[in-house]
């Protein structure tokens, strides 16, 4: 996914968790007390604060940004690189004393990272970005793209992978930097901190930049942070932390090794120079906060803190919630799955006065939603144990709503089961219930052609026949990507009318299915030498040879959407079962808002397809009305690049092709195959040609051949060819080959799009689909487009961002736009 794309889906993520009444609330109070907060004119308990120690409340710090305000009034507006209140001074030394090194303070965190990078990091460097560093460092790298700087994506906290690439870089990078977190925001895991040092000690060129904001305040001497508290700061680490956190104030604070690094940050990083200071009243709280830090009363609190961490850990595990947290960490993660679930116990936890939050795209993967929430000094441990028995009634209550188990839920966490699985019984009774009969099998054979045909048969380019060749074409097989299992589905209410029917493929398919051109002529550089990089096992609706909506669904069905949840739980069965890493929903209505909401709450995002396109032939069945239908462009486009050249070509229809003919179309099919990257999948396996060839009743090959020589090529050599299926009203080119040095000089692939819609029109059928790519020579024939999209489920978000951060990574040299591979292993 692109950029772009990946911003759209966020947005449609967002969007649908503001409307769920879970995100953008906002508090109703004139003045807090506590941890209490009132939302949508509920008291609740506040479980999503990040000041972790309460110290925002604390009498002595209001007063001295009371103090301060009256000093200075309410913003001493000047660029530091000139001027800066007398607070900075002050506030800069009691830090130094608190990290035990010389110390920057900047406006925002996010700012402190945007100053930092780009003055320690060179073109000549690397950075390496941990897969779940927080998002603030992953946007100041990202400056540092346009100046060309190596950046990659690596595992989460896989230090081996870490060893490996730091042994592969260096001798290319002058430094080599890697990005982490020191406590993580969603899971509340840690950096392995200590093998980080190891590394440092080990190799002189890698370089640590940590952002410690989620630890500062709550661990270490004088609350100096995670990071710190088990180490000094080495002389090739940088660590950021916030001062808007357990802090309680604002800001952020940028801890050095030295003086002289420090000191280049204030006269040289852009945002201390350019941007507004911090105000008054934060600074004069920070002065009260780092003096609170620099006396015993930080370890008092450091320990209530922890007392209540452990608390809430020993409550989660007495009610049984699925906890993915680290038992020492104030954020702690339940899983959940799906976002619907997480949705509904949230609002669920609301009603019943506590507030929480979500955990979920793209901050994790979709499948892998949770409810996130945080501990704070300020809890008492009744309102611990009562919101954690809550939720665990919650949790029970919401899993029963949707149908779904915890077993399913630790499958999709890769999480060992504590709990009982549930049983074939259940899952029969859950089934009746629904009022609906599922038929589940894995070969064509075992569905009814009658049933096939006249619901998802007719909406695609393959009907049961057809579905029968693509069985025995990708089976047995030499390559493990020519080999698919086949799912086929059909639903049908107590009445056996059909609510929803389609069909599914699991394969070996490449990651960047869907990618800019450029990523993946970049990933497939690197196939040379590794033909399975950055492939995954997905679950497709549909499959790669098909085109056309796969889902048939009954919406005038009152169990339409039941029949959906019968669906998403097999999928579920399939996913677990096959250990399936990407599931892709595919050529859906793009307008079907209904849908959409559906599939996000079940763990779907979505993004755009390629469009495809297809030509109806109404009141155009005879080749005269064919051509006088078109533009008067598109009259002038085919009389000077079809008709003027038809008399070099033979076209022929071929019933019963020889081996020889058969693999000549073979070799017109890997031109095409091998020259685009606009959709990227393995290549089709020559057996399917075979079968298509033998089982023709529905298929027709039509190959277009050269009637003189031309050049290298000889009269009667085959210069383009399609495969195109036939069912009752429509006829689809489903695989088509040319020779690009026939093509060059007189056209041939032209030809052969003006011979297929003839083809249709003589055919009498009332549409042909003409396939993906290619627009504007297809509109020429008429053709129009077919927007739609897909929605994808993935068990890890690593490669889909990987392949983000490649598509925006460029470097300009010589006015030309190169690309670079920035991929880890």
């Amino acid at each position: 996914m692109s950029e772009n794309s990946i911003i759209q889906t966020v947005n449609e993520i967002a969007n649908h968790a503001r409307l769920n009444g879970i995100a953008h609330l906002h508090t109703q109070d004139k003045k807090l007390t506590n941890n209490i907060i009132t939302v949508e004119s509920k008291k609740t308990v506040h479980f999503g604060s990040c000041s972790y120690l309460g110290l925002e409340f604390d009498e002595d710090v209001k007063e001295s940004a009371k103090s301060a305000i009256d000093a200075y009034g309410t913003q001493f507006s000047s660029s530091r690189a000139y001027l800066s209140s007398i607070h900075y001074i002050e506030l800069e030394d009691k830090l130094e004393k608190i990290f035990g090194s010389p110390t920057v303070v900047a406006p925002t965190t996010t700012l402190g990272h945007i100053a930092t990078i780009p003055v320690f990091v060179g073109t000549d460097d690397a950075i390496i970005l941990d897969h779940q560093v927080h998002n603030s460092v992953q946007t100041a790298a990202a400056l540092m793209k346009g100046r060309g700087t190596h950046i990659e994506l690596l595992r989460h906290n896989r230090m081996d992978l870490l060893e490996n690439r730091i042994i592969e870089l260096r001798g290319k990078y002058k430094k080599i930097w890697y990005m982490a977190d020191g406590i993580y925001s969603m899971y509340g895991d840690v950096t392995p901190i200590d093998k980080i040092h190891e590394l440092l000690n080990k190799y002189p060129e890698f370089h640590f930049y940590v952002d410690d904001a989620h630890a500062m305040s709550c661990f270490g001497e004088h609350g100096r942070g995670f990071v710190l508290s088990k180490h000094k700061i080495h002389e090739r680490m940088i660590v950021i932390t916030s001062l808007n956190k357990a802090f309680a104030c604002g800001g952020g604070a940028l801890i050095f090794p030295t003086r002289e690094m420090a000191q280049l940050v204030r006269n040289v990083g852009g945002p201390l120079i350019t941007s507004g200071p911090m105000q008054p009243a934060a600074l004069g709280a920070a002065l009260a906060v780092a003096d609170i830090h620099l006396s015993e009363k930080i370890d008092e609190y450091q320990e209530e803190l922890q007392e209540n961490i452990k608390y809430t850990d020993l409550m989660l595990k007495k009610y049984g919630l699925p906890n993915l947290s680290e038992a020492f960490s104030p954020i702690f993660f339940i899983a959940v799955s799906l976002p619907k679930i997480a949705y509904s116990i949230i609002n669920k936890m609301k009603n019943d006065g506590f507030f929480l939050n979500i955990g979920i795209f793209p901050a994790v993967p979709i499948k892998n939603t949770g409810v996130r929430f945080t501990i704070t000094r300020l809890h008492t441990f009744d309102q611990i144990e009562r919101m954690v028995a809550c939720l665990a009634k919650n949790f029970k209550q919401s899993l029963k709503e949707e149908n779904y188990s915890t077993d399913l839920i630790y499958k999709a966490f890769k999480l060992p089961t504590p709990f009982e699985k549930i049983t074939e019984s259940k899952v029969q009774s859950l089934i009746n219930e629904s009022k609906l009969k599922v038929f589940h099998a894995n070969s064509i054979h075992a569905v009814n052609p009658f049933d096939w045909n006249r619901t998802v048969g007719k909406t695609i380019t393959m009907d049961w026949n057809a579905l029968e060749i693509l069985e025995n074409s990708f089976k047995d097989n030499s390559e493990d990507f020519e080999n698919w299992d086949f799912d086929y589905v059909v639903i049908k209410d107590l009445n056996n009318k059909v609510i929803l029917s389609t069909f599914l493929t699991t394969s070996i398919s490449k990651d960047d299915i869907l990618a800019k051109k450029e990523v993946s002529m970049e990933i497939e550089s690197r196939r040379l030498n590794d033909p399975y990089f950055m492939t995954s096992k997905t679950l497709m609706l549909g499959s790669q040879i098909t085109e056309g909506n796969h889902l048939y669904l009954d919406k005038s069905s009152d169990l339409w959407k039941n029949a959906m949840d019968e669906l998403y739980r097999l999928i579920n069965t399939i996913q677990n079962d096959r250990q399936i890493m990407t599931t892709m929903f595919r050529d859906l209505s793009s307008n079907d808002h209904e849908m959409n909401q559906l599939m996000m709450d079940n763990g779907f995002f979505k993004i755009s397809a390629p469009e495809s396109y297809k030509k109806h032939n109404a009141e155009q069945l005879n080749i005269d009305n064919f051509y006088k239908s078109l533009s008067k462009k598109s009259k002038h486009h085919y009389s000077k690049y079809v008709r003027k050249y038809e008399d070099h070509y033979i076209v022929k229809i071929i019933e019963d092709p020889s081996e020889t003919e058969l693999y000549k179309c073979y070799e017109l099919y890997m031109n095409i195959k091998n020259q685009s990257h606009a959709i990227s999948t393995f290549p089709l396996p020559y057996k399917l040609f075979k079968e298509m060839a033998q089982k023709n009743n529905n298929w027709e090959l039509l190959v277009i051949s050269l009637k003189n020589d031309l050049g290298e090529r000889n009269a009667g050599e085959f210069v383009a060819m399609a495969f195109c299926h036939k069912n009752e009203n429509e006829y689809a080119a489903v695989i088509a080959g040319i020779d690009y040095y026939v093509n060059r000089t007189i056209y041939c692939y032209r030809q052969l799009l003006a011979r297929m819609v003839t083809r249709s029109v003589e055919l009498k059928k009332a549409s042909i689909s003409l396939g993906y790519t290619c627009g504007i020579e297809k509109k020429h024939f008429g053709a129009k487009t077919v927007e739609s999209v897909a929605y994808l489920q993935v068990s890890d978000n690593y490669k889909m961002e990987a392949m983000a951060i490649m598509d925006t990574y460029k470097k300009r040299e010589d006015g030309k736009i190169n690309e670079r591979g920035i991929l880890s292993v």
